[in-house]
């Protein structure tokens, strides 16, 4: 199958073969593929999910699907031609496009990503005159523009993202937990410790940190009270939260019938934490018996956290307020 730029994409089809006395398929294969008609290219198609019955095997073949570029018509000597995008390199941001060579009537999509602590100030494309093309917002920093008669030049600039200025003091654009408070503010995980601060080098109390996954989780309403556990007091803001932790098997408590809510959360406890709230079983074994043995693989495995150094985890090591919410954005990443 073939198409060009631009166009509508064709109607996949299928054969199937090797079928005897007049068997047919129970359920028809579905037939997917990447391309959206904008980029020219080669692309496969995918069968799958195809049902023929016990007596069958199936075997899927891939096809093909061309998409070649538009011609720019006319019958001038530049028909055909293909042009450059070039992408000048910028500062606190990447900039990427795709093509990097198109021809006229192409759609080219250009993709910008600021870095932490920044956000997209402006995108402009020009062509070979110094003209600035149209653009079209994608959304999610994806643009698109149609490729003119000749090479283009995409240019972004970024600017420090101060939003984190509207809600804490303390938290500069830059540092490795700006995006992790940034996110956690947004989804009304925390509100900070008060006078417009979140103090992230604050050590994070075993009330705090399970407050942090209950919010996180949506502050569903807990069956019962924390009962049993004579050191919650009631009504304080985290008695939902470890009634809520306690019921989903989160929290044990520190014994039957004490939570500790004030006692600094170590690193064990706190990937143990997150680890049966939103973890999966780990591929990896340590042969460890320790309680947190799994979920450190765990937190391992899924990126929260890469130890202390390159051979230890440091369990027994108190955990920061910006440490703590850091885990839970990258868990949350995974989700």
């Amino acid at each position: 199958m073939s198409m060009t730029v631009g166009g509508t994409l064709p109607k996949f089809t299928y054969t199937s073969t090797g079928l005897v006395n007049s068997d047919s398929l129970a359920t028809e294969p579905k037939l997917a593929c990447t391309a959206d008609g904008s980029v020219a290219g080669t692309y496969s198609i995918v069968p799958s999910g195809a049902d023929a019955g016990s007596n069958y095997e199936i075997t899927y073949v891939n096809g093909t699907l061309t998409i070649y570029s538009r011609s720019s018509g006319g019958g001038s000597s530049s028909s055909g031609s293909s042009y450059t995008v070039s992408v000048p390199s910028a500062k606190n941001g990447d900039v990427t496009v795709s093509p990097k060579n198109a021809s006229k009537g192409d759609r080219v999509t250009v993709t910008v990503k600021p870095d932490s602590g920044y956000e997209i100030g402006s995108v402009t494309v020009l062509d070979s005159k110094g003209n600035e093309l149209k653009l079209t917002d994608k959304g999610d920093g994806k643009y698109t523009f149609t490729m003119p008669g000749g090479k283009v030049e995409v240019k972004a600039t970024f600017m420090e993202d101060n939003s984190m200025l509207n809600f804490f003091y303390d938290v500069p654009n830059g540092a490795y937990f700006y995006e992790a408070v940034k996110w956690a503010v947004e989804n009304g995980i925390t509100t900070g410790v008060g006078n417009d601060l979140f103090a992230p080098e604050q050590p994070c109390t075993r009330a705090q940190i399970v407050t942090f996954l209950w919010r996180a989780a949506g502050s569903p309403e807990p069956k019962d009270a924390a009962s049993g556990m004579s050191d919650v007091v009631s009504g304080s803001y985290y008695e939902k939260a470890v009634a809520w932790a306690i019921e989903n098997g989160i929290t044990t408590g520190t014994t039957t019938s004490t939570f500790s809510p004030d006692a600094t959360c170590t690193r064990a406890q706190s990937v143990t934490f997150l680890y049966r709230a939103l973890g999966t079983a780990p591929t990896t074994v340590n042969g460890s018996d320790a309680f947190y043995a799994d979920a450190v693989a765990w937190a391992v495995e899924s990126g929260v956290t890469n130890g202390t150094t390159d051979s230890t985890f440091s369990p027994n090591n108190s955990c920061t307020r910006a440490q703590i919410v850091t885990f839970l954005y990258r868990a949350y990443q995974g989700k």
